[in-house]
């Protein structure tokens, strides 16, 4: 019976050295072991010192690798046909502690602000005041002068519903489930692989076999 040799590649896959080897891109699976490990050691494809940092390549540079292994094996793709190969050197800086914070605390001081200043903006164009004076006066009969328990909660509720909605607290989660961010950035990287492997197909520069 023919070996059956299973390939799931991702859509982005983050590399630290140019000398990839079949381990680097695929999960590979056979009920043949010897192969997967045979295969896992083969170098797939060398990035040239000259090369982008992101380069495109197709399934069938994968399959041609494998082929010239093991002619007569049969393949199952079980990930992506184009994927994106992401190389990731050191530049040979290292970062220093205090640059980190300070761009921490400035983006940090950028997204206070801004959240603050939507805020007030918000409030003030829904009048946020004027329906909570309406609010207090039908449950009290009495005109509400200066603030109450409404305002109160309001400023509470707030911060614990961002809180909440964010599935964040400190470095832990509230739940299990990914928070909208992380969709969000998910859905992103998603969107700018698939416009450079476009880009690359449409421009020709996908490796692809010769």
């Amino acid at each position: 019976m023919d070996e059956i040799l299973y390939v799931k590649i991702e859509q982005n896959i983050p590399v630290r050295k140019r000398a990839l080897t079949y381990k680097d891109i695929a999960s590979l699976y056979c009920q043949n072991k010897k192969i997967v490990q045979d295969l896992e050691k083969q170098i797939f494809y060398t990035l040239p010192t000259d090369c982008n940092q992101k380069t495109i390549f197709t399934i069938s540079k994968v399959y041609e690798g494998i082929y010239k292994v093991y002619p007569d094996i049969t393949i199952e793709n079980l990930g992506e046909e184009d994927f994106v190969v992401d190389l990731e050197l050191p530049d040979g800086r290292e970062k220093k502690k205090w640059q980190e914070f300070l761009k921490t605390g400035f983006i940090s001081l950028i997204s206070f602000f801004g959240a603050a200043f939507t805020i007030m903006t918000f409030n003030e164009d829904v009048s946020v005041g004027d329906v909570f004076d309406k609010i207090y006066q039908l449950i009290t009969g009495v005109q509400k002068d200066g603030g109450s328990i409404l305002e109160v909660c309001y400023a509470i509720g707030m911060p614990v519903g961002v809180l909440v909605f964010y599935n964040h607290f400190r470095r832990k989660k509230i739940k299990n489930d990914p928070t909208p961010i992380q969709v969000e950035m998910h859905n992103y990287e998603e969107q700018v692989n698939k416009a450079l492997i476009a880009a690359a197909s449409r421009e020709g520069h996908t490796i692809d076999v010769n």
